[in-house]
C-alpha cells in the first residue's frame, strides 16, 4: 500500500511539471493586446524585440494628443542603465477628423514635413544623427484607426513603418498597437 502510494505521488507530481515553462516567451507575445476599451496600453516590435512604456519619462511614457485634425502619439521608454528610446507617430493638419479604418500612410519627414511622419530615436537626438530615424518619402508605414469613441475620447489602432536615420540604417518598427484616452 505504500509502495502504491508513493507510485501515485510520484506519477502526479511528473505529471504536473509542464516542460513549456522553461521555454521563452516569444517577444509578439509580450505586447498587450489589440483591444479597444481605452485600456491605456501599447506596444510594437523594434527590429523584433518587445517594446512597450516603460520607466520615468517627462512628459509620460505613453502620450496620445488629438485636436480634430492634428494627432501625435508617443512611447517613452527609459531604463535606469539606459538613454530614453522612443517612438513617434505624427498626423498633422487633417482635412478631415480621423476615419475608423482608413489607413494613413507615414511617408514624410518629420522636420520637413510633419504631416504624416513616423520617427524612432534613441536618446532624444535630432536630426541629423545617426540615434534619429525617420519615414520619408520612399521609406514609409502606416497607421490605421480600429476604434474612435469620440463621446469617451478612445482611441484605438495599428501601425507599421520602416525610419531611415543619416547613415542609410533602417529600423523595423511592427505590430504596432495601442488603446488610449486623449
Amino acid at each position: 500500500m505504500k509502495t502504491l502510494l508513493i507510485t501515485l505521488l510520484t506519477a502526479s507530481f511528473l505529471l504536473s511539471c509542464n516542460k513549456d515553462d522553461d521555454k521563452p516567451i516569444a517577444e509578439i507575445d509580450k505586447l498587450p493586446p489589440a483591444t479597444q476599451t481605452g485600456a491605456n496600453t501599447a506596444g510594437c516590435l523594434v527590429n523584433g524585440e518587445a517594446f512597450m512604456p516603460k520607466g520615468n519619462v517627462q512628459g509620460g511614457n505613453l502620450v496620445l494628443n488629438y485636436f480634430g485634425t492634428d494627432f501625435t502619439f508617443g512611447i517613452g521608454q527609459k531604463s535606469s542603465n539606459e538613454p530614453l528610446k522612443s517612438i513617434g507617430i505624427f498626423l498633422d493638419q487633417l482635412i478631415e477628423p480621423l476615419v475608423v479604418n482608413q489607413v494613413y500612410v507615414l511617408n514624410s519627414k518629420f522636420l520637413e514635413n510633419p504631416e504624416k511622419a513616423g520617427i524612432y530615436s534613441i536618446g532624444s537626438p535630432s536630426p541629423p544623427n545617426t540615434n534619429f530615424y525617420e519615414t520619408n518619402e520612399t521609406i514609409t508605414g502606416e497607421l490605421l484607426i480600429t476604434h474612435h469613441d469620440f463621446d469617451n475620447a478612445i482611441l484605438s489602432g495599428t501601425f507599421w513603418f520602416d525610419a531611415i536615420n543619416s547613415e542609410g540604417e533602417i529600423v523595423e518598427v511592427r505590430e504596432g498597437r495601442f488603446d488610449v484616452q486623449y
